[in-house]
């Protein structure tokens, strides 16, 4: 299969290893080829971009196809949307009354 030596394993050896979401393998028939799906969450090589990989993979004996669709958004518009949209809970050291503040 692709994915031991896919884009994504040779760029994460120097860099951060991305954050597998998900990873799923399945054969329907035994004569059929194997599926193998993949969705991965990680940083693209300038650190400035947040990336969303998905790969998919049908395998047999006799040949492969694969497809990998990467969607990517810069990490300051994700931030600025998390917090627009995103739910906001704040805690303080006022919420723990017994906790003595060190100063």
């Amino acid at each position: 299969m692709k994915v031991s030596s896919s884009r994504y394993t040779e760029q994460a050896a120097s860099d951060a290893r991305p954050l597998v979401l998900s990873q799923r393998t399945s054969s329907p028939a035994q004569d059929s080829p194997m599926l193998f799906q993949e969705s991965c969450l990680g940083l693209n090589a300038e650190l400035d971009r947040i990336v969303l990989r998905r790969y998919f993979e049908h395998y047999s004996p006799d040949a492969g196809r694969w497809v990998e669709y990467a969607h990517s958004i810069p990490i300051a518009e994700l931030v600025h949307w998390i917090m627009t949209h995103g739910q906001l809970h704040i805690e303080s050291s006022h919420d723990t009354p017994n906790e003595q503040a060190t100063h």
